[in-house]
């Protein structure tokens, strides 16, 4: 029982692509359920973290980074993270202190376009704060307050964790009373399915970085729970080419088994069990224009 009503909401971040959504998201929960790399574009579809705070139980939306889109899958990634918003309690915008500020012009504009963002708090998260001088961020402060009018101002490094707390303090504070929707020890909802193919996609991110394609997917193929209680997890790649396929791969499958031995370690520490990770690439001319892998992803195909 809590000593007082409990509260209960939900808080969409949102900026633009490496800005650190998902760092902070897994350092207000303090475990990790957003995978981190340092190529743009990383989140795709919308991930939840939850963590519990004194009466309060909230639920973090990160969404995929802003950005120009290119594709279908483009739009589709931004769609989602503009959708995100009108379920939210509360908005974070998150601005990188280490970036010139005119890319966040369009993103503002964007914002104040948003007929329900009338009704919601929206509060603006600077972070990388570590990496600029004191009066940088003034300035920059200076600037946002004249293009939006944002609740509060927070000055975080999501990475080495100042500031977090008191993040966390306020949200806590400021989504409405509510019952919670999630038991007390749960801080995500991600199924470990697709926490799986998250993980693989990151390890090969953070592997290859510039010379891996974007044009990747990757999906749990199959979960089995084996008589031993150890799992065993068939993980699929797809790629758009051939050559794709072989960067992916590595020379005699180095890069398949560095992925492998990182997942394993990984996954087994969270399931507290024995896992076997088996990775295949297969070459899917244009997967990520077809209807079918847009519906795997948890991305609307016609926007």
């Amino acid at each position: 029982m809590h000593a007082t009503k409990p509260k209960f909401g939900y808080v969409t971040i949102i900026g633009a692509t490496n800005v650190g959504k998902s760092t902070l998201v897994n350092a207000l929960v303090g475990n990790k359920v957003s995978i981190v790399t340092r190529k743009q574009q990383t989140t795709r579809s919308k991930i939840l973290g939850i963590f519990c705070f004194n009466s309060s139980q909230v639920v973090l939306v990160d969404t995929p980074g802003i950005f120009k889109p290119k594709r279908r899958l483009d739009r589709a990634m931004l769609h989602n993270a503009w959708d995100s918003i009108k379920d939210s309690d509360l908005i974070m915008l998150m601005i990188d202190a280490n970036k010139d500020n005119e890319g966040n012009l369009s993103l503002i504009d964007h914002l104040k376009q948003i007929s329900s963002i009338k009704d919601k708090k929206v509060i603006c998260i600077i972070n990388k704060i570590d990496l600029v001088k004191k009066t940088v961020i003034l300035e920059l402060t200076h600037d946002l307050q004249k293009l939006f009018i944002f609740q509060d101002f927070y000055f975080i490094s999501a990475l080495k964790g100042d500031g977090v707390k008191e993040l966390k303090v306020y949200l806590s504070k400021n989504i409405p009373e509510g019952r919670w929707l999630f038991p007390e020890d749960q801080i995500t909802n991600i199924p470990y399915r697709l926490l799986a193919s998250e993980l693989v996609r990151e390890k090969l991110l953070n592997i290859l970085h510039k010379e891996l394609p974007y044009q990747i997917m990757v999906e749990t193929e199959d979960w089995n729970d084996l008589e031993d209680r150890s799992v065993r997890i068939d993980i699929l790649i797809y790629v758009n080419k051939t050559g794709q396929k072989k960067i992916v791969v590595g020379s005699g499958g180095e890069n398949i088994k560095k992925v492998g031995i990182l997942v394993r370690k990984e996954l087994s520490r969270m399931l507290n069990k024995k896992v076997h990770i088996f990775i295949f690439v297969k070459v899917q001319k244009n997967w990520d224009s077809r209807p079918e892998y847009f519906e795997k992803l948890g991305l609307k195909y016609n926007v």
